[in-house]
């Protein structure tokens, strides 16, 4: 059904379930895995902005290949760079190019409503692609703990 799967990654907590999730797809249709990391930029006067380097862009695509290679998943992957405010349209321009019959990415988990309000790039994904998008959801597991429990407030007694 799926033998082309684009995977489409970042830096963030909610990536990182991406993997796992087009992992067990690519092992269940016997699919061929390309992952993409789409880098923004932007335009100031006198330079080009990036988040991040090409070095750690180009680190994360690599990790995650070699993570679905050692899977035996038939993997590659890619990092493109791309004018902020370009990046869902350049994951749906790349799987169109190469074939793929379905697009994995993640979700922060926002609304309808917030993710046109924020411009989440997983919604706008959604109504650009003409082929199925699978989106890896759930919970972020909390890093810290709290420090006291919680206490219920009381309010004063009536005098």
């Amino acid at each position: 059904m799926f033998k082309k799967i684009l995977v489409a990654i970042d830096a963030s907590d909610y990536s990182l379930r991406v993997i796992p999730t087009a992992l067990g797809v690519a092992r269940k249709f016997d699919s061929e895995v390309f992952v993409l990391h789409v880098a923004e930029h932007d335009r100031g006067r006198s330079a080009i902005y990036s988040t991040e380097s090409a070095a750690d862009a180009t680190r994360l695509v690599l990790d995650a290949v070699k993570l679905m290679r050692d899977a035996g998943i038939a993997a590659s992957g890619k990092v493109h760079d791309v004018a902020a405010g370009h990046v869902a349209k350049n994951i749906v321009e790349t799987a169109m190019a190469n074939g793929s019959d379905l697009i994995v990415m993640g979700s922060r988990g926002l609304s309808d409503l917030q993710g046109i309000l924020l411009g989440s790039v997983t919604n706008k994904v959604i109504h650009l692609a003409p082929i199925t998008v699978l989106v890896a959801r759930g919970a972020i597991p909390v890093k810290a703990k709290a420090t006291q429990p919680a206490i219920a407030l009381q309010a004063a007694p009536a005098s």
